[in-house]
């Protein structure tokens, strides 16, 4: 445990962010949501488990990687995406599984709606010697190296996609083992490339030699961020190029290309430092914290510390030598800051808290973290001082294989089954409401509004803000819920703290609400405490 935390643990314990947790266990083919009661209060049945990533989409849709790979031990595990309704209703189901590729982990979803999506690329063992790969460090039962690849792609649904922009590992390699073959150099003088014989013994008979396990993207720098369990290193590279810059050493915002930008964890994977350097030990779940929470801009990471004695992971988090612009820097050193961590949360008693293999974190709006102790089937959260206020133990397929790869909170507690509506078509729109069971029994309402969500109105009591301009949409909905076209818009949450209303233009719309952006959110009344976020339909002609 950290200084720090030997010093806060005796502050108040503070309270759990509000809002639902996403759970996809890895040995299961359904994924649900579980409110800070324990319940489950949305389940999504699948017939494939996991390939290991799953989040909600900004409409309240099932993003889920699955594993295409029948019988595939859990470092193969891969193979396609596949996006769900809240009914089940699969509405696209992508697959990038062969020849000679498989798409694995994690993805990322972007501002634009295209997806990042982690892959292995095969290149044989002749490749390899031939790029300058130390013969000693292949495996002769895979008869080949797995690098990664990241494809940048547009969803194409039913089951198509386009990619939109590539960038791979292999294109980026340095080399000291061999002077008649390419990229040769010594790899501490180029820390913006990969040690093609890095680590020094051979890959597992997958040929799985890299392994990275997660993805996060800024929009603000247009970087990506890459978790490389193998290296034991968390890499930085540039998103801004073209995908034939990201071949290659220049081009793109920060002129380098494909290189690495930045790299941490462990000094020894590029020569500047041994064994005892290592920081990060066989890490996942890297991310930026998003604005919003506090840290942001910070790196953190799940870091299993499976090389620890005793074994006991931690939740790091970092301050990235990163100026303005999105350029890092080394030290004086000829490293990358920092040190060490800013922060770190263990167990108080450090091997309470160990997952060997995968895990997640996540930084929460109010300063908790989010922790996934995946081997264990732990999901907790950790307020600033330290405390555990919140937990939940996964049991689901059973207590010997609870497994999760990672979690993620969301604070939407509406859901519109689509977020576009045809005027001339018509047709209906399913919202699921879920403010959690500890709401159960409720009176709701749920209100509309064409004029937006800034300022919204104050509802009475005084108590909370209903995001929704008042408006003529707002007095009609009003006057009008629980009529045809507004089935179950007002009434009482059911024993879960759910509700299902559903809209039904009951025919074409106004050619006129063509182009018009509807938000919908809903309040609990008795007394008016309780306000949801609001969710944007836009209506095309």
């Amino acid at each position: 445990m950290s200084p720090l935390l030997l010093l806060t643990l005796a502050l108040p314990q503070g309270a759990p962010a509000e809002g639902l947790t996403l759970v996809a266990p890895i040995e299961s083919p359904d994924a649900f949501l579980v409110d800070l009661q324990g319940e489950i209060v949305q389940a999504w049945p699948g017939t494939l488990v996991p390939a290991l990533a799953a989040y909600l989409l900004p409409s309240g849709n099932l993003l889920r990687t699955v594993n295409t790979q029948a019988g595939a031990g859990a470092g193969s595990r891969g193979g396609g995406l596949q996006e769900v309704t809240w009914t089940g209703e699969v509405l696209w189901d992508w697959r990038y599984d062969g020849p000679g590729v498989l798409s694995h982990h994690d993805v990322e979803v972007m501002p634009n709606g295209n997806i990042l999506v982690l892959a292995w690329e095969d290149k044989t063992n002749a490749e390899a010697v031939a790029a300058g790969r130390d013969p000693a460090l292949l495996n002769p039962v895979a008869g080949k190296l797995m690098p990664e690849h990241i494809l940048e792609i547009q969803p194409v649904p039913p089951q198509d996609a386009i990619v939109v922009w590539e960038w791979h590992a292999w294109d980026h390699l340095v080399q000291d083992y061999d002077p008649t073959k390419p990229d040769f150099g010594n790899p501490a003088d180029s820390p913006e490339r990969i040690d093609l014989n890095y680590p020094p013994l051979p890959p597992p008979a997958s040929g799985d030699w890299m392994h990275a396990n997660s993805l996060d993207y800024n929009a603000e720098l247009d970087q990506i961020l890459i978790s490389v369990k193998s290296f034991n290193e968390i890499w930085v590279i540039d998103h801004s190029t073209t995908t034939a810059e990201a071949a290659g050493s220049t081009g793109g915002r920060y002129g380098k290309g494909g290189d690495l930008l930045y790299r941490w964890g462990n000094p020894e994977a590029w020569g500047r430092g041994g064994p005892a350097d290592r920081i990060l030990q066989g890490q996942h779940d890297a991310q930026w914290i998003p604005e919003g929470s506090p840290g942001a801009g910070n790196i953190l990471i799940l870091n299993n510390g499976i090389e620890r004695i005793p074994q006991a992971s931690s939740v790091d988090e970092i301050v990235p030598p990163v100026d303005a612009q999105g350029n890092y820097s080394l030290n004086a050193q000829g490293l990358y800051d920092p040190p060490a961590p800013v922060w770190s949360w263990q167990a108080p008693n450090p091997t309470d808290f160990f997952t060997e293999t995968m895990g997640g974190c996540e930084r929460l709006p109010n300063g908790n973290t989010l922790v996934c102790s995946a081997n264990q089937g732990w999901i907790f959260e950790v307020d600033p001082a330290g405390n555990v206020v919140w937990e939940y133990w996964n049991t689901i397929p059973s207590t010997n294989t609870p497994d999760v790869f990672k979690v993620r909170r969301y604070t939407l507690d509406l859901f519109p089954d689509r977020t576009e509506l045809s005027a001339a078509a018509g047709g209906q729109i399913r919202f699921l409401l879920l403010p959690g069971s500890d709401q159960a029994g409720r009176d709701y309402i749920l209100a509309a509004s064409g004029s937006g969500t800034e300022p919204g109105t104050r509802l009475p009591g005084n108590l909370v803000t209903l995001p929704l301009n008042r408006d003529g949409i707002t007095d009609r909905v009003l006057a009008a819920a629980n009529g045809p076209s507004l089935v179950r818009f007002q009434g009482q949450l059911d024993g879960n703290g759910r509700a299902t209303p559903i809209f039904d233009s009951l025919g074409p719309l106004s050619a006129s609400l063509a182009g018009t952006v509807v938000h919908f959110a809903y309040a609990l009344s008795n007394p008016w405490d309780y306000a949801s976020e609001a969710v944007a339909v836009e209506i095309l002609p």
